[in-house]
C-alpha cells in the first residue's frame, strides 16, 4: 500500500490517500457507508475501528486503534479528526452533546434535515454537526 500513508496517533489510525480520492472511496466506502450512511462524492472517511471487517485490508490494524480517519487531501483532515475526537474524548463529546441540547428545537430540526439531505444517517447527526460547525464558515448550516 505505498499509495497510502498510515499513522496511528492517540488511538486514531490516520490514512492519507495522497490525492487519490477514487482509491480512497473504493477502499473505504464499504465501511463508512455502514457507519454513517451512503454519501455521494465523499471527501473523507471516519468510523470506529469496530466497523473494520475481517476481509478488509485494515483488519491487521483493528487492535491498534479505536477510530479510523482517511483523507485524500489535507484540507479535509481537521474535519475528519474532529470525528475521532468526538468518539475518543468523553469530555469533548459531553461538551458537544450539551451544546446540541441547548440549541432551540427549530435549529436542531433545521440542521438535522440539512445533514439528512447530504445523506447522513440519524445516528451521526450530532457528530457531523460538530465537525462541520468547527471546520466550516459560521453560515454553513444556513
Amino acid at each position: 500500500m505505498n499509495k497510502v500513508s498510515m499513522t496511528i496517533k492517540d488511538q486514531v489510525l490516520i490514512l492519507n490517500f495522497k490525492g487519490n480520492k477514487t482509491l480512497m472511496n473504493q477502499m473505504l466506502d464499504c465501511l463508512s457507508n455502514v457507519y454513517e450512511g451512503s454519501l455521494k462524492n465523499r471527501e473523507g472517511h471516519n468510523f470506529p475501528a469496530d466497523y473494520i471487517t475481517k476481509d478488509h485490508f485494515l483488519w491487521k490494524y483493528k487492535q491498534q486503534c479505536r477510530y479510523v480517519v482517511a483523507v485524500y487531501n489535507t484540507r479535509s483532515l481537521s474535519h475528519e479528526l474532529l470525528h475521532a475526537k468526538y468518539f475518543v474524548d468523553n469530555n469533548y463529546r459531553l461538551k458537544i452533546n450539551r451544546e446540541w441540547a441547548n440549541l432551540i428545537p427549530q435549529r436542531q430540526a433545521h440542521i438535522t434535515n440539512f445533514l439528512r439531505k447530504l445523506g447522513y444517517s440519524d445516528k451521526v447527526i450530532i457528530d457531523e454537526y460538530q465537525a462541520y460547525r468547527y471546520t466550516e464558515k459560521p453560515n454553513f448550516f444556513g
